[in-house]
């Protein structure tokens, strides 16, 4: 057994009427096809959720999406949170708009497919590993130590490929290997801080198959992302799987 646990997250236990009306959380991939249904599961739960995008038109889509009564709990940042300075930015901001931040979901990256790993050239190799691993660092290296004081929880969003790497999914197989390293690493580093880190692997698609499809599996996520959010637990590598039907 590695230093994080491995268990298998149900679909059966993620609601039990947590206090989500006195929650901050931001989520860093948030207009993204996981990202979108975590926000939208979080503000049916009655988080307030900040949401930072490069795109102001997709921060708007987002926006449109939710039912009117949540509209006012999204707050909007534009900025790119994988840049250094804008990440200290979107942070400070995020702190006076909410006056804490209890969580913070990153959800990073954009699958590119790649059908030789040693076909591809060094270009396609640094935009995937900026694209998830650096962008993961950054988020975590500006967000991780305001628990670290303060208490609260920070997940890593994480997929299969990660582990199990399938034609095609070389480049974002090693990018996502090294987020998981990068998860642990830290989830060590922070065990004796009130820091709460752990690691949610989705291996269920999400915008991939039919709406009914991506509208159940974002359910899903999002639950499975609540229910880390409030049960108290770190150090955890928590896999969602197909098979986990309710």
């Amino acid at each position: 057994m590695s230093a994080i646990g491995r268990i298998a997250a149900s679909a059966q236990a993620v609601d039990h009427a947590p206090p989500f009306a006195h929650m901050s959380a931001l989520i860093a991939g948030g207009t993204g096809n996981i990202g979108r249904a975590i926000v939208h599961g979080l503000l049916m739960r009655g988080a307030t959720v900040v949401v930072p995008s490069r795109s102001a038109s997709k921060l708007d889509a987002l926006y449109g999406a939710q039912e009117p009564v949540e509209r006012s709990r999204l707050i909007r940042i534009v900025g790119d949170i994988s840049d250094e300075r804008d990440a200290e930015r979107i942070r400070a901001e995020t702190l006076a708009r909410t006056g804490r931040l209890d969580a913070v979901v990153a959800s990073l990256g954009s699958f590119l497919a790649a059908p030789s790993l040693l076909a591809a050239d060094r270009a396609l190799l640094d935009r995937v590993l900026a694209d998830y691993l650096v962008a993961h660092f950054v988020v975590a290296r500006t967000f991780v130590p305001v628990f670290e004081s303060s208490g609260g929880s920070y997940l890593f969003i994480n997929g299969v490929l990660a582990f199990a790497p399938m034609p095609g999914s070389g480049l974002v197989s090693v990018a996502t290997a090294g987020q998981a390293m990068l998860a642990e690493a830290i989830i060590q580093e922070t065990t004796n801080s009130r820091a709460r880190v752990n690691e949610l692997v989705v291996s269920i698609g999400v915008g991939w198959g039919s709406a009914d499809e991506t509208r159940r599996n974002g359910e899903r996520v999002a639950g499975a992302v609540a229910n880390i959010l409030v049960d108290g637990a770190a150090g955890r590598r928590i896999h969602l799987d197909a098979e986990d039907h309710a």
